[in-house]
C-alpha cells in the first residue's frame, strides 16, 4: 500500500485578515463622504440651473413688458403675452408669485417640481418644492430691505422652507400695481443646508 499524500492548504493568516480589514476601512472612510456628497452636488446643481433659468425668463419678460406696454391691463398688475398667457407684474417686472407668473413664464416639465401650500416639503410632494413668500420672509433672513415686494422660493423634498437653508429664491422689490420701481429683482442660491 502506497504512502497516503496530502496537500498542503494554505489561507489566510489572522493577520492577513486584520490587515485587509484595517485597508478596507480606510478606503471606506475616504470613499463613502465622496458617495455622501454625491447628492449634495446635485442639488447644487439643480439650484444653479433653476437660477439660470428664472433670472434670465425675469429679465428677458421686462425687456417685453417695456416694449408692449398696450399689453399691460389698466392698472399695471397684469401682462397679456399676444398668445393669450397672463401674468402678474410690479412695476413692469414679472411678479413674485409662482402660480400665475413664473409657472407660465417657464417651461418645466423637464423637472418634477409644483407649489405647496406647507413650509416642509414632504415625501408625498414633487422633488422640488415651491413655496410663495410676502416681503416679511425675505426682509426678516436679510436678502432686502425693501418695503415692498414679494417673492417664491424652490426647496428639496425633505426640507423646511424655515428651518433648513437650502434653496433658491427670487424676489421682486417692487410695489404692485402702478407705482415706481425700488429695483431689479433678484434670484439667489442659499446652500448652507444642502
Amino acid at each position: 500500500m502506497g504512502k497516503a499524500s496530502f496537500q498542503q492548504v494554505k489561507g489566510f493568516t489572522l493577520i492577513e485578515l486584520v490587515v485587509v480589514i484595517v485597508v478596507l476601512a480606510i478606503l471606506a472612510a475616504f470613499a463613502l463622504p465622496r458617495f455622501a456628497s454625491l447628492e449634495s452636488d446635485a442639488s447644487l446643481s439643480i439650484l444653479r440651473s433653476f437660477k439660470s433659468i428664472i433670472q434670465p425668463a425675469a429679465d428677458i419678460t421686462h425687456k417685453e413688458i417695456i416694449l408692449r406696454p398696450q399689453n399691460k391691463n389698466a392698472n399695471e398688475t397684469r401682462y397679456n403675452f399676444d398668445d393669450g398667457d397672463q401674468i402678474r407684474i410690479r412695476a413692469d417686472y414679472p411678479d413674485g408669485r409662482w402660480d400665475n407668473t413664473f409657472a407660465i413664464l417657464v417651461d418645466w416639465s423637464s423637472y418634477d417640481i409644483g407649489q405647496v401650500s406647507a413650509n416642509t416639503c414632504e415625501d408625498t410632494d414633487p422633488e422640488w418644492c415651491v413655496r410663495q413668500r410676502g416681503l416679511n420672509w425675505f426682509v426678516n433672513r436679510g436678502y432686502t430691505t425693501a418695503t415692498e415686494g414679494r417673492g417664491f422660493v424652490i426647496f428639496p423634498r425633505g426640507n423646511n422652507v424655515n428651518n433648513d437653508e437650502c434653496y433658491v429664491y427670487y424676489f421682486t422689490p417692487n410695489p404692485s400695481g402702478t407705482g415706481v420701481s425700488q429695483g431689479k429683482p433678484f434670484t439667489r442660491i442659499v446652500t448652507t443646508d444642502c
